[in-house]
């Protein structure tokens, strides 16, 4: 019965799924042109049990078209800083990437983890420590149902 879900969670140990990411282009709730980037393995369920946090990484971008999309050069520092992000985040499977976002100026990068306070920690001690050419941004709220990850698709 709509809107009711038959999506039961994924357990943990069936991690991690094969990438399976599309692309697409939509509009952001201001009606702005928005990219996605999801992988859709997690799209068969309702979110992974324990992983009940949503991490939001926004990075402001430096080097944009006049449409604030990047130029090739920002695109390469975006695709190093995500493949630092995952190195940092996702080590013991202590956070899952699951997308991205990029709106004129801003591309984030979004994550669902098991603890907070651990992803704080690692942002402080390790992201900054690593991510030095862009600002970057984080921001966490529980999803247990990982409705936000949903709006991706």
């Amino acid at each position: 019965m709509w809107p009711f879900s038959t999506k039961e969670p994924l357990s943990p140990d069936k991690l991690p799924l094969p990438d399976a990411w599309i692309q697409r282009q939509t509009h952001d709730p201001l009606g702005r042109t928005m990219q996605v980037r999801a992988n859709t393995a997690y799209s068969k369920f309702k979110g992974v049990t324990g992983y009940g946090q949503y991490v939001s990484l926004a990075v402001p971008m430096t080097d944009t078209t006049r449409a604030g999309f990047p130029n090739p050069g920002e695109v390469e520092e975006l695709n190093r800083i995500e493949n630092d992000l995952c190195e940092v985040l996702e080590r013991n499977r202590e956070s899952i990437f699951v997308g991205t976002t990029t709106i004129p100026g801003i591309r984030e990068f979004i994550f669902y983890a098991r603890d907070p306070d651990a992803m704080q920690q690692k942002f402080d001690n390790d992201v900054l420590a690593r991510v030095f050419t862009h600002r970057i941004h984080l921001k966490m709220q529980p999803d247990p149902g990982w409705g936000l990850y949903q709006k991706l698709l």
